[in-house]
């Protein structure tokens, strides 16, 4: 019994004495090497090691993923390019994004790249200028190095950099042309506060029609600060030498509750029509039940009476709009209360 109970204690022992001898023997892990591969600076990319979670086909590749955006009231769809800058071998990878999609991943193999995305020819990059969040003390529009490893994901890749002076992205790696689709930019417009397309066409001797097609602007009131516009070439059928010098405008001159106004305008342009709706206020009169038709005559100011529809009858604001089918238009908003 005591024999066999010393054979169980020394096999024990020599299990024992294994185990700590293979945990002892183990090959550590290297953390130094994945944390060197890491960017110091916050407004760099991280990268996260996935060779765990992908299979033997793609873990000799990475993904570079980021968001999206453009400077207009939607995304289009965008060609995303990630560019080989470490290789004399000139390889690019490509894939489509759909309408409003406001991210992206392309799988590349392990390189130093720079990422691009394209509408036609108009390109947004990943820029010093995107990291610091498009900041008005941070101009660098410099496409920055994108390195990637085998099986890593480099993330915050944000294709935001739309604002670049033209020129300074490269062409389409693919050396698409979309010369005969997409418009000639005789310069690019940023939008300030207060300005319409009505009034940035004025400075460019364009109507705002041409300027809203080359942007792709379904509604010219949906356009806002900071956003950048294609100025396309002035041609014969755009040129605005009959437009008023003025922004035309309309001024409430009098209301008898939901029955009439009573306006006057300003700087409207001559021998135009323009057709008169209303609607609830903050529509800007878009999509409004239509009260008349207005022939501008002679142009300069005049004044009109309109019927307040039925419908609006009870609102306490409404708004007016004129609106000529050569894209002429203003609008304002009226107390529903009687003046008269």
């Amino acid at each position: 019994m005591l024999r066999n109970k010393r054979n169980v204690l020394i096999g024990t022992a020599l299990s024992l004495i294994i185990a700590l001898i293979s945990l002892f023997n183990m090959t550590p892990v290297n953390v130094s090497a994945k944390t060197s591969r890491l960017y110091d600076s916050p407004t760099r990319p991280k990268l996260v090691n996935i060779q765990s979670s992908v299979n033997s086909r793609t873990a000799a590749t990475g993904l570079i993923t980021g968001r999206l955006a453009y400077p207009s009231e939607y995304i289009p769809s965008l060609t995303i390019f990630a560019v080989r800058i470490d290789n004399q071998q000139g390889t690019f990878y490509s894939t489509q994004t759909s309408t409003n999609q406001d991210s992206y991943a392309i799988r590349v193999d392990p390189g130093v790249y720079q990422v691009m995305a394209y509408h036609g020819d108009f390109a947004g990059g990943y820029t010093k200028f995107a990291t610091c969040n498009l900041g008005s003390d941070c101009r660098e529009h410099t496409l920055l190095p994108v390195v990637l490893e085998a099986g890593d994901i480099v993330s915050d890749i944000d294709l935001l950099d739309w604002y670049a002076p033209v020129g300074t992205f490269p062409p389409r790696p693919d050396h698409s042309s979309f010369s005969r689709t997409s418009p000639v930019c005789s310069t690019y417009h940023t939008v300030r506060w207060g300005e319409s397309l009505f009034r940035i066409g004025m400075q460019y001797n364009l109507t705002w029609k041409p300027i809203a097609d080359a942007n792709e602007i379904s509604d010219p009131d949906l356009i806002y600060a900071g956003q950048v516009l294609c100025i396309p070439k002035s041609t014969s059928t755009s040129s605005v030498k009959d437009q008023p010098s003025s922004i035309p405008t309309i001024e409430i001159l009098s209301v008898v509750k939901d029955k009439r106004v009573t306006i006057q305008t300003e700087n409207y342009p001559a021998n135009k029509t323009f057709v008169v709706t209303m609607g609830k206020y903050g529509t800007k009169g878009i999509n409004g039940f239509q009260v008349a038709e207005t022939q501008s005559g002679g142009g300069g100011s005049f004044t009109a009476t309109y019927s307040i529809p039925n419908a609006l009858r009870g609102e306490s604001q409404i708004a007016i709009r004129l609106q000529s089918s050569s894209g002429y238009y203003s609008y304002n908003w009226f107390y529903n209360n009687s003046t008269e």
